[in-house]
């Protein structure tokens, strides 16, 4: 079985490290690759899985899944067939490839009409979210494939976690029912911040980039929750 990591820039430094390479060995799996970009949403995350998937021999996928307020929009001009005109313009420095007619004026419009969508529906989209991974998880296992699912660094829902409406949450294939916060976890443990060139964003430390090649922390809890939990069967 081969091994696949997705997910946003938390997933894509792990996987520059190699994380996703020494975690195959732990699992005795093959091939490991990352499909992580930058910026990424989730609804990319789960699209760019399944597409992926429908040509794959039977692989383990993981998924650090990314921030609930990301959006994406087809306004791009396409580098190829797999990712296609998708971008988060929030988030994702894609402007050289804007369609002729999107403007930075656009751009900031839409941004600024989507956080006023935002204010009061929380609890909507992660339901919408959570379907959206259930449904994930039942195709992938239908068709002989393995997935892990987490979320890495998002803090704005957890306290609705504990409503009825999110409770199918608890499933295998979601650590801690989508409660356990990868980045935050490893911050606990000590693992070290990501140092950048031009002085660290303004990010609040339970949600800074671990540092590129300190994975180890997390491919041992990786491991053994997948062992537990028996997820390879």
């Amino acid at each position: 079985m081969n091994l696949v990591v997705n997910g946003c820039s938390y997933m894509h430094l792990y996987a520059i490290g190699h994380g996703h390479i020494d975690l195959a060995e732990q699992l005795r799996l093959d091939n490991p690759v990352s499909l992580a970009i930058s910026g990424s949403a989730n609804s990319r995350i789960l699209r760019t899985t399944l597409k992926h998937s429908y040509t794959a021999p039977p692989t383990f996928y993981i998924l650090g899944m990314t921030f609930l307020s990301r959006l994406e929009i087809p306004i791009c001009t396409p580098i190829d067939d797999f990712e296609g005109r998708w971008v988060n313009p929030q988030n994702q420095e894609f402007s050289t490839r804007w369609q002729l007619d999107w403007t930075q004026k656009d751009r900031d419009q839409f941004v600024e009409i989507k956080l006023k969508t935002e204010i009061y529906s929380i609890l909507d989209r992660i339901e919408d979210l959570m379907y959206r991974i259930l449904s994930t998880i039942s195709d992938l296992k239908s068709r002989g494939h393995r997935v892990l699912i987490f979320q890495q660094a998002d803090n704005l829902y957890i306290d609705l976690l504990d409503d009825p409406r999110l409770r199918f949450f608890d499933q295998p294939e979601i650590i801690d029912k989508f409660n356990w916060r990868a980045v935050s976890w490893q911050a606990n443990q000590g693992v070290p911040p990501q140092q950048y060139q031009d002085g660290s964003p303004h990010v609040p430390p339970e949600m800074t980039h671990r540092r590129i090649r300190h994975h180890q922390t997390l491919n041992e809890y990786l491991t053994n929750y997948i062992q537990e939990n028996k997820l390879l069967t």
